[in-house]
């Protein structure tokens, strides 16, 4: 894993942890797993991104996929309880 790879995947952590706290301060974490699947949507405003993603969304999906593994993670967890 590269630094860029491990700066994205920490990133994401730190994006779940806030959102969990502020949920548990709001005290309505009840669809905390749903909020952060719709982090995982990224959409840039291009109908037609062409075939090889630029450098930023490349950053942005990969920002996506950690938040996506741990929300999987999560729920899997939370089925076994």
């Amino acid at each position: 894993m590269d630094a860029d790879e491990l700066e994205r995947r920490l990133n994401a952590h730190r994006e779940v942890l806030t959102a969990l706290v502020a949920a548990l301060a709001r005290g309505d974490g009840g669809d905390i797993l749903e909020r952060l699947a719709q982090e995982t949507l990224f959409m840039n405003g291009q109908e037609d991104p062409g075939v090889l993603p630029s450098e930023a969304f490349a950053l942005e999906q990969a920002h996506a996929d950690e938040i996506r593994r741990i929300v999987d993670a999560a729920r899997q967890r939370a089925k076994q309880a």
